[in-house]
């Protein structure tokens, strides 16, 4: 059964969330200026193994923000905060792009909440990224910019778009303290550099890698059998 919630945070910001099958809780966090319905092809596999909470970050999808400012330590305290309504003390995290930012972020500022990451095309850098994936980045948001002089309500989304434009606030020795298991997978043509990845896998101390040929940043669309399979296997190893 899908189960919709929406949990208040101290600010008044509602973030959306769904909840549905049976196990060891999994979130799945979503990449920038999307929504949970990124994981259309993963829901109905994991549930069959998970208990799996499917997030709207702040200001994304169908949750509202209320602050002023955008930054994935204050999503990582929404994700805290949903924890503690649904009495949560320890889950698995999946995260797509900025959504594996958050999971690394989340994983640094509360260790003992983490069982295991997985994190598909994150990036702890902004060097981490393509320069053509800079350059449409910083285009975009210089066009939202320029129209949200006329329409005031785009400047919300300058908040999230701004979030492709500086890095994440993790150091190296930061992701040197997290003890999780991890799964780093990416495919060859992803729009984050290979070299950036490989960093990832080498610095997270209990980091294996897995790169899936002839996929980009889509992977969990493109290929979601191949994706899945990966994801299951990791978690399986308990």
């Amino acid at each position: 059964m899908n189960k919709k919630n929406y949990a208040k945070m101290p600010d008044g910001s509602k973030i959306y969330y769904e909840k549905s099958g049976q196990g060891f809780p999994l979130f799945l966090l979503h990449g920038n200026d999307g929504s949970g319905r990124f994981f259309s092809e993963q829901v109905a596999v994991f549930e069959r193994y998970c208990t799996v909470y499917l997030i709207d970050s702040r200001g994304h999808g169908r949750s509202t923000n209320e602050a002023d400012r955008l930054d994935f330590h204050l999503m990582a305290e929404d994700l805290n905060r949903i924890m503690l309504l649904e009495k949560i003390e320890r889950a698995d995290f999946l995260g797509f792009s900025d959504g594996a930012n958050l999971a690394l972020v989340f994983a640094s500022h509360f260790p003992e909440k983490v069982d295991h990451l997985v994190l598909n095309s994150g990036n702890t850098l902004v060097k981490g990224v393509r320069f053509s994936g800079r350059v449409i980045s910083n285009l975009h948001y210089a066009w939202v910019w320029l129209f949200s002089l006329f329409r005031p309500n785009l400047k919300k989304n300058l908040l999230i778009i701004g979030l492709l434009l500086r890095d994440i606030g993790l150091s190296e020795s930061d992701l040197k303290k997290i003890n999780a298991p991890t799964l780093i997978i990416v495919g060859k043509k992803d729009i984050i550099k290979l070299k950036h990845s490989l960093y990832l896998a080498k610095t997270i101390p209990h980091a294996s890698f897995v790169l899936v040929k002839k996929q980009g940043h889509q992977l969990a669309r493109k290929d979601p059998d191949r994706f899945n399979q990966e994801v299951l296997q990791f978690l399986s190893e308990k």
